[in-house]
């Protein structure tokens, strides 16, 4: 599929939320230049786990953020490499059993359900973080009523909070669905189950004034001054916080789709694609007001309001880095 243009389910899932948005981001290519640490704690864990490595996923994290220009910036980096090969560790130790492939890429034609016809422009691609083969062992949740030995995904996450609504929500996640659909066509035959993995960020932070002796006084007794945890301090007491109390930290449970319900997210996906379409032709794309302050704040909301120009934005060459082909071959999965 030379030369298509990536359709993948982060752009999917922009479009979903506001068309305005999407097209700005994969079809303008603007970036914000403000740092996220969320994205890049996340980035850095993901690589730890598929790595099987702490220290690959700090030396990941420092690598994104540079040398510190002040002491603030020192020990913001110091603490999120804490929290970073804490969750990193924690992984490694709460699951022993982890899928042979990992980051599988996948290209894959985009059809229309109802004809079975490819689209001429774009492609679906993506890279699922896990896929157990049939004979590989599998976490003890799939083994259960297992049947003849089968194809079986897996999903990382992190996320700052757990609520009933997070896993109730995984019923209708379009990211599960649409790699069921990818892993499906990939290897030619069902594969209907993820194994969704969570980590949970700390919400311990730094200690301001810790009490450490301080010799004795004049009258015999023990002495004590107050200064801040030292990062060193914080690394420890979290790493041990991570090991002590896994089941607050880590969980993991077993998402399934009927045939059903691949069916009717194909054709979801494809009347999407017919709206790319007429974004990318320059129509009239439709602003969703109510999604500029989800997740704290759109990076596009002052651009809309017109306070700003693109000219604030960096412009990416490729708009999915996340995609190895494109960062080889700019826009077009190939």
């Amino acid at each position: 599929m030379p030369n298509k243009i990536p359709v993948t389910q982060s752009s999917l899932k922009t479009l979903s939320v506001c068309e305005e948005q999407y097209r700005l981001k994969y079809v303008e290519g603007l970036r914000s230049r403000e740092y996220k640490p969320a994205l890049t704690i996340g980035t850095a864990y993901h690589l730890g786990v598929e790595l099987h490595s702490v220290d690959e996923a700090e030396k990941s994290y420092r690598e994104s953020r540079g040398t510190p220009w002040t002491e603030a910036e020192r020990v913001e980096i110091e603490t999120d490499v804490s929290i970073i090969r804490a969750m990193v560790g924690g992984a490694l130790s709460r699951w022993k059993i982890w899928p042979l492939l990992r980051e599988v890429e996948f290209e894959l034609p985009l059809r229309n359900p109802a004809t079975g016809a490819k689209s001429t422009r774009h492609a679906f691609c993506g890279v699922i973080d896990g896929i157990f083969p049939p004979l590989q062992e599998k976490p003890e949740a799939v083994q259960e009523g297992l049947g003849s030995p089968r194809y079986v995904l897996q999903e990382l996450k992190t996320a700052g909070r757990m609520s009933p609504s997070y896993f109730q929500r995984l019923d209708l996640d379009s990211q599960v669905t649409d790699y069921l659909i990818a892993a499906s066509d990939m290897l030619g035959e069902p594969v209907r189950e993820v194994v969704y993995r969570v980590a949970k960020k700390p919400g311990i932070k730094p200690q301001k004034k810790v009490k450490r002796a301080d010799g004795i006084d004049e009258r015999g007794k023990a002495r004590f001054k107050y200064s801040p945890e030292t990062p060193e301090e914080f690394s420890e007491r979290v790493r041990q916080d991570y090991l002590d109390r896994p089941e607050f930290y880590f969980f993991e449970v077993i998402v399934k789709r009927t045939e059903e319900q691949l069916d009717r997210r194909r054709f979801e996906m494809w009347e999407a694609h017919q709206r790319v379409l007429r974004v990318e032709a320059g129509q009239m794309t439709i602003r969703n007001v109510r999604s500029c302050l989800d997740f704290g704040r759109c990076d596009y909301l002052d651009l809309c309001r017109g306070v700003i120009t693109p000219e604030a934005f960096d412009r990416l060459d490729s708009p999915h880095p996340e995609l190895a082909s494109e960062k080889e071959n700019e826009n077009a999965c190939s």
